[in-house]
C-alpha cells in the first residue's frame, strides 16, 4: 500500500467536482522515474531549476570523484546514492511547486494503485460538498449537490444521483 495526497487549486471549494479537472494525485515515497531518469523527469515536471542543480551537483561530484582518484566503482555508488536520495525527495519538490503555483492539499488516501488512490481520493473530495451551496461560476444547479437543502431532504424528483456515477460505484464497504 502507498499513501498519495491529492493536490486542488486553492480557490476551488470542498466538493466541486470541476476541481477535480485541474487536480493531481502524487505518490509519497520512492520515484523510480526519478531515480532511472533525473534530469530529464526533472524537464518533465517542469522543475527547471531542479534540473539545473540536479545536473551541477551529479558532474561536479563525478568530476570532484574522479580528480582524487577513486576508483570508478566508487564514483558510480556514490552517484546511485545521489539519485536515490533525489527519488525518495522528488515528489515532495513535486508537492512545493504545486503549492507555489496556487495549489493546496486536499487530502491523503492510501491505496494499492494509482487508480484506487485516484477513486477514493475523487470520492472523499466530492463527499466533503455540502448540499445546497452552488459553486462559484455557476448560476444553475447541475447535480443534487446543487439543489437546496429541503429539496434534498424532501426527496424531490431528480436529486437522487445518476447510476454510474463515480462516487456511488464503490458502495459501502
Amino acid at each position: 500500500m502507498a499513501v498519495y495526497t491529492l493536490h486542488v487549486p486553492a480557490e476551488d471549494m470542498p466538493g466541486d467536482p470541476a476541481a477535480l479537472g485541474d487536480a493531481v494525485l502524487l505518490k509519497d515515497g520512492f520515484a523510480w522515474g526519478a531515480f532511472i531518469f533525473q534530469v530529464f523527469w526533472c524537464l518533465y515536471h517542469r522543475l527547471w531549476l531542479v534540473a539545473l542543480a540536479l545536473a551541477v551537483v551529479t558532474l561536479g561530484v563525478s568530476a570532484g570523484l574522479q580528480w582524487f582518484g577513486l576508483p570508478s566503482f566508487a564514483v558510480t555508488v556514490i552517484s546511485l546514492l545521489i539519485a536515490a536520495f533525489f527519488a525518495l525527495e522528488a515528489n515532495g519538490l513535486r508537492r512545493r511547486k504545486l503549492e507555489r503555483h496556487g495549489f493546496r492539499p486536499a487530502g491523503v488516501v492510501v491505496a494499492d494503485s494509482y487508480s484506487d488512490a485516484e477513486a477514493r481520493a475523487f470520492s472523499a473530495w466530492l463527499d466533503t460538498r455540502e448540499p445546497g451551496i452552488v459553486p462559484p461560476g455557476r448560476t444553475t444547479p447541475t447535480s443534487v449537490y446543487d439543489q437546496p437543502r429541503h429539496k434534498v431532504a424532501a426527496g424531490a424528483a431528480g436529486t437522487h444521483p445518476v447510476l454510474g456515477l463515480f462516487p456511488d460505484q464503490e458502495g459501502p464497504r
